[in-house]
Parts: structure tokens; sequence; C-alpha cells
């Protein structure tokens, strides 16, 4: 079988891509490593799901940062799904404050559970993970892990980011009560 030539195709400007990605709205996570005094972190929210069996998760991590070197060196990772409450350790750890990546750590309550790697005590849900492979596309990392610790708790709204900011999502209700107004 014959494939037929494809055109070539210009890829879209990425100021028009970035416009565009603005209304895919994305769950908050703070990605960690390291242990002790070398530890580091990001804000990411090109996190989701890959399997139930074995449990794995996705994390498109930037290769030019520190956090995505020490994945690397150490192979461990957590996953720190965060509630509305945690807005302010998401603007740390994005850089949105002044702080150094060290520092980032010294707001909110830290543990580790199986790796080591920094887990967030009060995260909607921590995922404790050990690095599968991570693929390079472009100027990011795909990182597959594999889940082999999971600290759950109860409530909280998600934090969400969209349009350039945090946000939560609105009970049904409320959903429910605007549509009747319009």
């Amino acid at each position: 079988m014959t494939l037929a030539a494809q055109p070539v195709m210009t890829p879209v400007a990425s100021s028009d891509f970035k416009q565009a990605m603005r209304y895919l709205a994305g769950a908050v996570t703070i990605v960690t490593t390291g242990e002790g005094a070398e530890r580091r972190g990001l804000t990411a929210t090109a996190v989701c799901s890959l399997s139930a069996d074995p449990p794995r998760v996705i994390a498109c991590i930037n290769r030019n940062g520190i956090t995505y070197e020490m994945i690397s060196k150490s192979r461990r990772l957590g996953i720190n799904i965060l509630s509305a409450a945690h807005q302010s350790l998401a603007m740390r750890f994005a850089g949105m404050k002044d702080i150094g990546d060290v520092d980032r750590f010294s707001e909110g309550r830290w543990r580790t559970l199986t790796t080591g790697a920094p887990i967030l005590d009060d995260a909607l849900t921590a995922f404790d993970c050990t690095l599968n492979v991570a693929i390079d596309v472009g100027s990011h990392a795909i990182i597959v892990a594999d889940i082999v610790g999971i600290k759950n708790n109860s409530g909280g709204e998600p934090l969400l980011y969209m349009e350039s900011a945090f946000k939560t999502i609105a009970p049904a209700q409320a959903l429910a009560a605007a549509a009747a107004v319009q």
C-alpha cells in the first residue's frame, strides 16, 4: 500500500495557540520532587490520568527547568491536586510571587509517602509516583508516572485555571439558577 504525499502545512502562530488554549480549563496541581533542602516543584495544569491498570498519570513539564532535571535524576515525583484554598501555593510554585525555588516549600504542610517526594498534606489528592518514562516533545517532556501511593482528603472545591485566572467549579444549583434567569 502506498500513501499519498501529504501537503506541507504551516503550524499556527504560538500567540494564536496560547490565546485559544485560554479556554481549556485545567485542574491546578503542584508537581514536586527531591527531599530535604533539595526539593523543587512547579505549578502544572497539563496533568491527566493515563491508565487504571496499572495506575499511571501523565504530566507535561518544561524540560528547561530544574524540577524536570531533578525528576529525571531521582525518578520520583509527587503530583498534588489543589483545592480553591491553595491558590496562594499555586501562585508560589508558578513563580507568580518573588520567591526562590527552595523557599516555595515554606508555605503549606509537606510530608512524604513511599518515594520521599514532597506531598502536600491537605491536597485534595496527592499521588506519590515513580518515573516510568519521559518523552521529549518540543520544549516539554511528557512524563509517564507510575502511582505507588495515594493520599486522599475529603472536601474542598478543586482549583482550576482558565482565561489566565484561577477559578472553581460552580455548583450545579448555581448553574441551574443562572440558566433559569436567561
